[in-house]
């Protein structure tokens, strides 16, 4: 299972850099394409000569990795279709058509709300039915057939987790920013990022490196959200700033180095050493 892990989330440090590099988002999605569909025939390669070494790891594997990489290629023909759109469209009817692509995803949760339900709560109870291969024949919908044409790469629900999270990823990409701080609630500790936004950018990328947070699988987006709002911080581009620190001539890596030195001379203030 650590092979698909890693693999995966290589993949999608991938992807997310080419968000960076790739500014034509048609061309980028047809680069994103290219690499997703040569690691999922990878992977499928793999599970044909090995399969897997228990349920649990299937079951991982058909939840969660598969259908991460799954939802870029989703979400990247989602968006290809919106801009060759834009090229033949008035403002107005690309409004539509985003609008239309959304009613997609939300037909796709009618027909498995249930599941959906399951899903987006965390639940694992019925993993053995929605994410072992025939292991829910008596479910499938035309959106989740895949494991009848190919029940050696497929599930009854592993295209319908795919789509919850390609969802997740079209929202974010026309939503507006959200606000710092819920209007409503207890009131937050007021904390603010008084350090350079570089070392926030450190910390982000260290962080998700590490794996520390959700079992390796948290987006760098997501990471960078969370701290924002806890720090009452703009990052801006998080990518060009990861950039800018890769480039640095001499120490690349200053602030989680420099996070090392303070809590090793903490302890030895604690001990009374200093």
């Amino acid at each position: 299972m650590e092979y698909y892990v890693t693999t995966a989330k290589r993949l999608c440090e991938e992807l997310e850099q080419l968000h960076f590099t790739e500014t034509d988002i048609q061309t980028r999605a047809d680069k994103a394409a290219k690499l997703i569909r040569k690691s999922l025939a990878s992977f499928r390669r793999k599970i044909r000569k090995e399969d897997f070494s228990s349920q649990d790891a299937e079951i991982h594997f058909f939840k969660y990795v598969k259908p991460r990489i799954n939802s870029y290629l989703i979400f990247y023909s989602v968006l290809a279709d919106i801009e060759t759109g834009k090229l033949m469209l008035s403002n107005d009817e690309v409004d539509n058509l985003i609008e239309k692509k959304l009613r997609m995803f939300r037909h796709i949760f009618r027909e498995n709300i249930d599941f959906v339900k399951y899903y987006r709560a965390g639940m694992t109870h019925l993993d053995n039915l929605y994410f072992v291969r025939g292991g829910n024949m008596g479910s499938f919908s035309k959106h989740n057939t895949n494991q009848l044409m190919d029940p050696e790469f497929n599930t009854s629900h592993d295209l319908v987790a795919a789509n919850i999270m390609a969802y997740d990823l079209y929202q974010k990409h026309f939503a507006p920013q959200p606000s710092l701080q819920a209007p409503f609630g207890p009131p937050q500790p007021k904390l603010k990022w008084t350090a350079a936004k570089l070392d926030l950018v450190e910390l982000i990328y260290a962080i998700q490196a590490s794996g520390a947070i959700n079992y390796g699988d948290a987006d760098l987006k997501d990471i960078c959200s969370a701290l924002e709002s806890v720090f009452s911080i703009q990052v801006g581009d998080l990518y060009r700033a990861f950039h800018d620190i890769s480039n640095r001539k001499k120490e690349r890596i200053k602030y989680v180095n420099r996070l090392e030195d303070e809590l090793e001379r903490k302890i030895l203030e604690l001990e009374g050493m200093i």
